[in-house]
């Protein structure tokens, strides 16, 4: 009997640790051309901008406060998609077969007939303790490296872990998945004869704008840990190249080491335009889709009895132009309708879109100075034009869905600031989200994104004096600053 493969197809794609400048060129050709991504927590969440917008996104990140997947759904879920034959993009933190469990789900495939392939990533166990200058390996000082798993404790039946066989050795450890359990191991290590001097430093959210790294030693790692707040992601370096600080010095970004959540009202393929500012000014800004533009119920009979009379349509954005076609699919018509009138893109966008759809377009500036009428969205008309506009709203916000992501970093508290742009954000945030945490900052940009913030429950603590993404980014940023300086941020 012949094997007949199944027309889908799986990538296990390894996300590297964190910085998506990490990301293999690979794997990010990959991800834009993905059907379906299935992602999990320590794959970063700025790395799905470079997902088509049209991708589905699975979330099956392992959480102790959310639901979390077992290894058989995700297998089912891969080996499903690809049997209706999506491309399956399996985006995992690091590498898929380090402590990834890629192997498993590689195994899945292959015994359902789906084909896949590897893509390996950037591993965390090696490139996070190099961002925070930590070389694992040092010809004077350990000659030898050991990547462990800290899922389960020293002594647990299950793991195969050899740790009186790690302290006696000169080693350098890297434990990943560690955080839960760093009592049990200091207590191992020393049990079977590491030094308490033994140098220890712990990298949270490494390789991205929060990480922060905490310097100890082993007798003190559990002490020091919980006094700084030490939560996952994490890696743990144990051995005396722990004590090595490689990196250059450099100063520090104004708001390095600040998590903020950024609520947006339009899918885009590119983060907008305040997540790059607060990315330039060193933040881990973090962008989630909170609502999305529909088309008006009522638009497509108010289009079609306007354009009769019009000389040509003006489009603000790529978004009224998906709305005037399906407007029109819904009136019974189609693109045919607009013959004879002039297509005005504001945006270079807007002409990317209708050249899409094999429309010719033009400019504001390449109309003749001659009165007409112009049939406009949401652009603006020079107040000084000859034409008369007559107004035709398309479009309105609808609230998307949440992003389980999302609301599993606001129950473990991962964000220090949210930022919102408009109303339409935080109104939409508010219903997804429902109330923030109480030490959360809210910046808002202006007094009607405040005001949203404010009837939606929220406490606001940032406001720029004048309404833009600079302010708002610069306005968090002088906040921060003053914070840090009174050391209570």
């Amino acid at each position: 009997m012949t094997d007949r493969r199944i027309a889908g197809e799986v990538w296990l794609v390894g996300a590297g640790p964190g910085d998506p400048g990490l990301l293999t060129v690979r794997g990010r050709e990959l991800l834009a051309t993905a059907d379906v991504v299935v992602v999990d927590r320590l794959a970063a969440a700025v790395l799905l901008d470079a997902a088509s917008p049209d991708a589905e996104i699975i979330h099956v990140g392992k959480s102790p406060t959310a639901r979390s997947w077992a290894q058989e759904e995700i297998n089912a879920i891969l080996v499903d998609r690809a049997r209706a034959g999506a491309r399956v993009v399996r985006l995992k933190g690091g590498d898929p077969y380090l402590l990834g469990r890629g192997s498993e789900e590689a195994q899945a495939c292959a015994e359902a007939g789906v084909t896949f392939a590897v893509v390996p990533g950037v591993t965390s166990a090696l490139a996070v303790p190099a961002l925070a200058g930590i070389p694992v390996t040092h010809r004077d000082l350990a000659q030898e490296l050991a990547v462990v798993s800290g899922h389960l404790p020293p002594g647990h039946p299950d793991s195969t872990v050899d740790w009186a066989g790690l302290a006696a050795s000169r080693a350098t450890i890297v434990i990943l998945m560690g955080v839960a359990r760093l009592m049990d191991i200091a207590d191992a290590l020393l049990a079977g004869g590491r030094p308490e001097a033994t140098p220890v430093a712990v990298i949270e959210r490494g390789a991205t704008p929060a990480q922060r790294v905490l310097r100890t030693t082993l007798d003190a790692l559990a002490i020091d840990a919980i006094a700084a707040g030490v939560r996952s992601p994490a890696v743990i370096v144990v051995g005396e190249v722990a004590a090595r600080n490689d990196a250059p010095a450099t100063d520090a970004p104004p708001l390095a080491g600040v998590r903020i959540l950024v609520a947006r009202t339009r899918t885009r393929t590119r983060p907008g335009l305040l997540a790059r500012r607060l990315r330039q000014l060193g933040a881990d800004a973090v962008e989630t889709v909170v609502a999305r533009p529909a088309p008006l119920d009522h638009a497509g009979a108010e289009l079609l009895a306007a354009l009769p009379a019009a000389a040509g349509l003006v489009l603000a954005d790529p978004d009224e132009v998906a709305a005037v076609v399906a407007l029109l699919r819904r009136a019974g018509t189609d693109v045919r309708a607009l013959a004879g009138l002039i297509l005005v893109a504001t945006r270079p966008d807007v002409t990317d879109a209708l050249d899409a759809l094999g429309l010719a377009a033009s400019t504001l500036d390449e109309l003749a100075p001659e009165p007409g009428v112009l049939v406009v969205g949401a652009a603006d008309l020079p107040a000084d034009g000859p034409w008369t506009p007559c107004r035709v709203p398309l479009l309105t916000d609808v609230t998307a869905d949440p992003d389980p992501r999302i609301a599993d970093e606001l129950r473990h508290g991962d964000f220090d600031v949210a930022a919102f742009a408009s109303s339409t954000a935080a109104r939409s945030t508010a219903e997804l989200y429902g109330p923030l945490p109480p030490d959360l900052l809210v910046a808002a940009m202006g007094r009607r994104s405040a005001q949203a913030c404010e009837a939606a429950g929220m406490r606001v603590d940032i406001v720029p004096a004048e309404p833009g993404v600079r302010p708002l980014a610069a306005a968090v940023a002088d906040f921060v600053a003053v914070s840090r300086a009174a050391t209570v941020f």
